[in-house]
């Protein structure tokens, strides 16, 4: 038998997906020519078969990323790529926008503020604000951790996502136990953060510093689907009730005011 040399194993894996990248190819021929377009100026234009470009923009349209256009046998752009790019403005902006909304969220609740997102299967803190208190948490440093699972941003990122993606990061980066409350059962934390969807506010007591309590809310793009976490630190012996009541408002109206979305957030309830 001939043998097959590593180049040809993994040459496969290196090709594009023919009809992905046609599919793509349209999109951007559409876009390069603005306005409406018709199948046969697309086809000349990729030296595509006529048929086959026609089912490629019938699939593209069953997903409004194409529409009809005014006249028959004209195309145009569909609304879901507006979707699409107004996600990526959202999170291109979202520290120039945040920044006043952490600083007034420091100011009334005094305490540590974080905005954090999730990139390249992992969580990025991106803006951090320290407690005007004398006595204060270490907030953390900016930059990638790996302690998704134990933060109160991370369990908000999670909960953003379906359980099979959350076993995939908590396999990938593992269930690190940084105390004795952290939570190192995947399923335990898949319950919980069904809890966070519900209520719409996610805790950390402990899970990742000791005498450390956190709170965190979502930031959702105009889909709703969250594309960041905010949340708010306070020493265990500052975080009675009542200030806990404040914090939990605070971070679920700051959250609010940064997500571009007509989707309505989950009331301020007790998780």
């Amino acid at each position: 038998m001939d043998q097959i040399s590593p180049e040809s194993r993994t040459a496969p894996a290196e090709r594009p997906i023919q009809s992905v990248d046609r599919a793509l190819n349209i999109l951007e021929v559409m876009a390069r020519r603005r306005g409406e377009v018709t199948l046969s100026e697309i086809s000349d234009e990729l030296s595509l078969n006529a048929s086959t470009c026609h089912h490629l923009i019938k699939t593209l349209m069953a997903r409004n990323y194409i529409r009809p256009g005014t006249a028959r046998g004209r195309y145009m752009l569909g609304s879901q790529l507006v979707l699409l790019a107004d996600a990526v403005n959202v999170k291109a902006e979202l520290p120039g926008r945040a920044r006043p909304v952490l600083e007034e969220l420091n100011r009334v609740t005094e305490e540590a503020v974080h905005l954090a997102v999730f990139d390249r299967d992992e969580m990025i803190t991106l803006i951090k604000r320290q407690a005007r208190h004398a006595l204060r948490v270490d907030g953390g440093s900016l930059g990638k951790s790996r302690a998704m699972h134990a933060t109160a941003t991370g369990k908000v990122l999670l909960s953003g996502m379906g359980d099979e993606e959350v076993r995939r990061i908590t396999a990938l980066h593992g269930l690190t136990a940084f105390t004795a409350h952290t939570c190192t059962d995947v399923d335990r934390l898949i319950e919980e953060l069904a809890r966070v969807r519900a209520c719409g506010i996610s805790e950390d007591r402990e899970e990742f510093q000791l005498y450390v309590v956190c709170l965190g809310a979502a930031v959702r793009d105009p889909s709703g689907r969250t594309i960041a976490a905010i949340s708010v630190s306070t020493p265990i012996n500052r975080a009675t009730e009542d200030h806990l009541a404040l914090v939990r408002r605070e971070v679920t109206a700051a959250a609010r005011s940064l997500s571009l979305t007509s989707i309505d957030m989950p009331e301020d309830r007790e998780p």
